[in-house]
This record gives structure tokens, C-alpha cells and sequence, in this order.
């Protein structure tokens, strides 16, 4: 979710539910027996990587791959896969090699964020904009949104890739630079549902600015790096001279360069070693310190890993910057990255383990479901239970269509619902199924154990909140490896296929208009005849241009687009705000001349111009110029 996503708006979207993911159980892969509960030995432990990664290693074109696991303050294990640059056979290096964190890096930016709620610099429950000077978020809800809703992604700041991308580092200003230029838009009341954020963890980084007065790289290096001994780690763009060349080819393209950028840095631009993020587990599992360096006290450590939300008292949550997961029954906490290389960072505090993995290429969602089950195994295993009685006749109550929440709504990224719809059905046996998008090719079923709460397969959960009428409006899911995602059902008029046909009938009508025009003109041509009140007024004749005009600009609207995405450099957002910027400039002027055409309708339906059938046809597209307008204002593109 955390990468570049141009192709998105353009109907690519990645699978988006924290559910698709394929069980290990049903892997080809043949793992070892674990003699105990746990790894305890390091030779077993490399052992079972190197079984259950022969495939990756075997069928991956470039595998690259880094592991690292803590088992009691230390490091038990770490290892490298592959290579940090295939056309130079370079070999991945625990402690050398830098692999991109991506979104893992929000885990840095959180713990920057408590060390400063320890010095009391800061307060989980203040309104973020007491700590401003240069901007403020609007009020547009009654409660504030505050530090603590940045950081459970619980603050309804609405996200953007756009903006907040830029096409190479020259281009990166201070975080609060950028944030009075785009100030956070706040889409959805805050407190009230989980709806993963880059903006808000980002907006997290500019407060570590605010009240630290330095900038978040110095800080989260002197804070964060230094004392735990992470110096082969930075969020730097460029990349520090010495450690440039250790950046493992996996980025934008392939290539391990400066040539892209995100300016919400703090939330994913970290690269770092395995051995260095194996320092940074170990604080972390240890209240706080790594040998003799303290970054957080014990008990800052566990307000950190404690819940702080949930949708339901009987699913998991989030806590400060980590997820919860529930898998085989033990409670974890986690975070997952991809962007350049896929991560997962993933703590079993109980256990005093964590480890944490990244790679490029397809390794597949199979790695942790089979640690688990090797090292985890559940007593017995989840399998779903049987359906309670009487739910068939309850189970219209929960289907219908949901869209995802963390799709943009004030952004023109909000074109990414037309294809997201995901419906939820109900079955001949009791259970429910939720058709994944894109397009529902993945399943999912589903079993109601409570009021409201559903297990799901592979053990995830599931659960639905109403309206004070008791209306279902809301969906939740949790308790994977994915991050936690809020769906809100949609009414029938706001279904993605429905606005998707609506748009496509309004662009046919405005494509026939040329070709009508093409064929009357032949037509009248060819009969070289024309009414007297035709010639004797300019008006009928001024219609019909006119309606051409916005016709024509309808059309044409998608032609910079569409250039973009065949000879355009998709490494470079500005080359695509540039080509909607035309478009959306196309739309707007077509919206403002087509508020002529119904006049224009009404005119020659009174003086009885052309004949019926073309009036008839006229008055059509003066409709559709008319509904064009709260179409394009709902998507957000009537202007950039």
C-alpha cells in the first residue's frame, strides 16, 4: 500500500483485503519437524529457512532475501538469501546489505513519537493542532484529532499518493513545508474506525519536528539509530554516500537509485540492514533497551504494545504504530512493508521473540502461517465453526456491497471505488462469503460466533457495526498478517459498476455527438436543402456548436492520460499530475459551457427548429451535460 500507485487510478488496484492470503498449510513446500516449541537452535532454525525457501530461491529470477530473529534479548539467527545486486552476483550480507522497510519504517516514526510523550513534549490525548505554528487542521468534525489517532490510524486524515510523491529527492521539502502547502484533509470523524494512514503516520513525523526543533532524520539518527547501534540505517534521500552502494536493486525499476522519492518520508523511506533492525526488535522486546542504550522506558514500551483500539472487545486491534494478530492463538504484534522490497516485522512478546524478514521477487504470503506452524502449531487447528441456528433468515442483514475505507475521498484517487466494490453473500449453509476485490476473484467464508463477530478462514475475524436504527453500515476485519482494513456498505446508487456505467453512457453520448454531426452534415449536404427559419436565424446553428464544443472537450479529456500511460515515464508523479491536470481542465471547461446546452434545448424545442427526432437527441446531451456536473464533483475532477 505504500508504494507507487499511479497504475492504480487507472483500474490496477492490489489485492486490498488483510485477509488475501493463501494458507501455508496448502504449500508445496516440505518443512522439518520442530523438536520443540520455538526456535532454540540456530542450525535447526537455517535448516527449515533453507527447506521452505529452495522454491523461492529456485523460481525467482533475482531472489533477494534477508532474515534476522531475536530470541531473548539476542540475536538467535540471521541470514541472507540471493543477491543484493543479481547482475553483479553480489551476495546479501546480514549486517551490510540495506533492503528497503517501506511501511515498516512508521514503527521508527512511532517510537520517535513516544520518546517524546515520555519527555513530556508531547501528549496522546492534545489536539495535534496545539503543537502547530504554520498551519492547522480544519475542524470540520466536533473532536480534535490527536497524537494518539495518529497513531492508531484512527484520525480520519484523508490519504493522498499524489501529493505525496515527488519524482527525486531535489524535489523533498520540510515535512512542515509540505504540510502547510497540503494541509491534511480529515475525511472521516476521528476515534471511530481504523483506516490505515501514510498521511497521518507522516503528520506524526512533522510534530517529532515541531517540538523536538530539529529535523526528523537528526532526531530518529541521534534518538533512535545511534543508540542502538543502527548505523546502516537512514531515511535519507539521497542515500548517505556510504551507504549508497550497499542499497540491495530491488527499488523503483530495479535499481537501487535516488531516481523517485516520497516526500511522507517518515512513514516509509527507511532502508536498513536485518542485523540493524534485529537491534531495534530486541529494545523492543527488552521494555526498551539494547545492552547498555535506553530509548524507552519499560513502561513507555508497554503503553506502546498495549491495545488502544479495536472494533470489537473479542477481535485484535491496534496498538501505537503495531497491529495485532492472532495466529494459532498467540498473540503478536506486527507490521508489513512494500515498496521496492515486500517486509513483515513481527513480535510474539509472550515468547520474547520477534523476527524480521524482507525479500524481493514472489515470495508469496506462506512465510508466516508456516513459522507458526512449525514452531506455533495450534491445538487443534482453527477450522471454522458450525454455522448458529436461524442465521439464513439474519444473514440479509449483512449482505450487500462494502468499499474499502482507505481509499482517498478528497483526492481524485477516489476513481480507485469504481472497481472495489466487494460484496458480501450469503450461502445455502449458514455462512457468509466476501468476494474479494479486485473483481472478486478471491473468496473469503465466513461463520457468525457472537452477535455482530465472525471467524473467517485461516482464522481471521470479522465483525459489523450499526447505525442507531440498527442498520448495518460498517465492516471490519483483522487478525491476519494484513493490516486491519474498515468497509462501509454502499446503498444501490453508490455502487463502483453502477457510476462506472453511468460515466461510460454520458461519455457515449457525448462521442456519438461528433459522428452525428458528421452524418447530418453529409446528409443536409447531400440534399442541399435547408429550412427557411435555419437560414434566417444563427441560433439553432449556435446549439449545435456549442453542444459540439463541449462534446468534443468530453473526449478528448482522457487523450493526456491515457498518453501517460504509453510513452509517459511512470517513475515521475509530476508527469501525471501534469497530464491530469489538462484533463480535469478539459472536464471543468466542458461543465461550464454545457450549463448553456439545456437553455439552448429549451429554446428550439419552443421555436420548433430541426425536427423531432434531432431536438429529441439535442435534449439528451444537454442531460447528460447537466448530470455531468455532480458526477465529476463527486470523483473529485472538476479540477486537481
Amino acid at each position: 500500500m505504500n508504494r507507487i500507485l499511479m497504475a492504480t487510478l487507472l483500474g490496477v488496484v492490489t489485492t486490498i483485503s488483510p485477509l488475501a492470503q493463501e494458507g501455508a498449510r496448502n504449500s508445496s513446500v516440505t518443512v522439518l519437524t520442530a523438536a520443540l516449541a520455538g526456535p532454540t537452535d540456530p542450525k535447526e532454525l537455517e535448516a527449515w529457512m533453507d527447506q521452505f525457501l529452495a522454491d523461492y530461491l529456485k523460481n525467482s529470477s533475482a531472489p533477494s532475501l534477508g532474515f534476522v530473529l531475536v530470541k531473548d534479548g539476542k540475536i538467535l539467527f540471521q541470514k541472507g538469501y540471493g543477491y543484493a545486486d543479481a547482475e553483479k552476483k553480489t551476495p546479501v550480507v546480514p549486517g551490510q546489505t540495506l533492503f528497503y522497510a517501506a511501511s515498516v519504517s512508521k514503527l521508527v516514526t512511532a517510537t520517535a513519537v513516544m520518546q517524546l510523550i515520555e519527555q513530556g513534549k508531547l501528549k496522546l490525548d492534545a489536539d495535534v493542532n496545539a503543537y502547530l505554528k504554520s498551519f492547522q487542521v480544519k475542524s470540520n468534525y466536533p473532536a480534535p484529532v490527536t497524537v494518539a489517532n495518529l497513531l492508531t490510524h484512527t484520525s480520519g486524515i484523508d490519504d493522498s499518493f499524489i501529493l505525496g510523491s515527488v519524482d527525486r529527492p531535489a524535489d523533498l521539502v520540510p515535512l512542515t513545508e509540505f504540510f502547510t502547502k497540503n494541509t491534511p484533509r480529515r475525511a472521516r470523524p476521528p476515534g471511530e474506525q481504523i483506516v490505515y494512514s501514510n498521511w497521518g503516520m507522516a503528520f506524526a513525523g512533522c510534530l517529532v519536528e515541531e517540538v523536538s526543533g530539529v529535523s526528523f532524520y537528526d532526531y530518529v539518527e541521534q534518538n533512535v539509530f545511534q543508540p542502538l547501534g543502527m548505523m546502516r540505517s537512514s531515511f535519507r534521500r539521497p542515500f548517505p554516500p556510504n551507504l549508497a552502494p550497499f542499497v540491495a536493486t530491488a527499488g523503483v525499476g530495479g535499481q537501487p537509485s535516488d531516481k523517485t522519492a516520497i516526500q511522507l518520508y517518515p512513514a516509509e523511506s527507511l532502508v536498513s540492514t536485518v542485523a540493524d533492525m534485529g537491534h531495534f526488535i530486541i529494545a523492543h522486546l527488552n521494555g526498551g533497551r539494547f545492552d547498555d542504550a535506553r530509548i524507552l522506558s519499560q513502561a513507555s514500551v508497554a503503553e506502546m504494545h498495549r491495545q488502544h483500539f479495536t472494533q470489537h472487545p473479542r477481535m485484535p486491534g491496534v496498538a501505537y504504530g503495531f497491529f495485532e494478530s492472532y495466529i494459532n492463538d498467540r498473540p503478536a504484534l506486527f507490521h508489513t512493508g512494500g515498496g521496492g522490497h515486500e517486509s513483515l516485522l513481527y513480535l510474539l512478546p509472550e515468547e520474547n521473540l520477534g523476527f524480521y524478514i524482507v525479500y524481493s521477487g514472489e515470495l508469496g504470503k506462506d512465510f508466516l502461517p508456516a513459522f507458526m506452524d512449525h514452531y506455533y502449531p495450534a491445538s487443534p487447528p482453527f477450522t471454522l465453526p458450525k454455522s448458529p441456528a436461524g442465521f439464513a433468515q439474519r444473514a440479509e442483514r449483512f449482505t450487500g456491497l462494502y468499499r474499502p475505507n482507505f481509499i482517498a475521498m478528497t483526492s481524485i484517487e477516489k476513481l480507485v471505488s469504481l472497481i472495489a466494490d466487494t460484496p458480501v453473500v450469503s450461502n445455502s449453509d449458514g455462512t457468509l462469503t466476501l468476494r474479494l476485490p479486485p473483481l472478486g476473484h478471491k473468496s473469503l467464508r465466513m461463520v457468525e460466533v457472537e452477535p455482530l463477530l465472525f471467524r473467517a478462514e485461516e482464522g481471521s475475524y470479522v465483525t459489523f457495526s450499526e447505525d442507531g436504527k440498527g442498520n448495518i453500515i460498517r465492516m471490519f476485519m483483522s487478525g491476519s498478517s494484513k493490516d486491519p482494513s474498515a468497509f462501509d456498505r454502499l446503498r444501490w446508487y453508490e455502487s463502483g459498476m453502477l457510476h462506472a456505467g453511468l460515466g461510460m453512457a454520458g461519455f457515449l453520448v457525448f462521442l456519438s455527438l461528433p459522428l452525428v454531426s458528421t452524418t447530418r452534415f453529409i446528409r443536409r449536404r447531400w440534399r442541399k436543402a435547408r429550412s427557411d427559419r435555419q437560414r434566417a436565424s444563427g441560433k439553432p446553428r449556435l446549439a449545435w456548436r456549442m453542444a459540439m464544443l463541449v462534446s468534443v472537450l468530453v473526449v478528448l479529456a482522457p487523450v493526456p492520460v491515457l498518453a501517460w500511460m504509453l510513452i509517459g515515464d511512470h517513475s515521475r508523479p509530476s508527469q501525471f499530475k501534469a497530464a491530469f491536470h489538462v484533463s480535469s481542465s478539459c472536464l471543468l471547461f466542458a461543465s461550464l459551457l454545457g450549463l448553456t446546452l439545456p437553455i439552448f434545448s429549451y429554446t428550439v424545442w419552443r421555436r420548433g427548429d430541426w425536427s423531432k427526432v434531432e431536438r429529441t437527441y439535442y435534449s439528451i446531451v444537454a442531460l447528460a451535460a447537466l448530470l455531468m456536473i455532480p458526477f465529476l464533483y463527486h470523483w473529485n475532477l472538476l479540477g486537481v
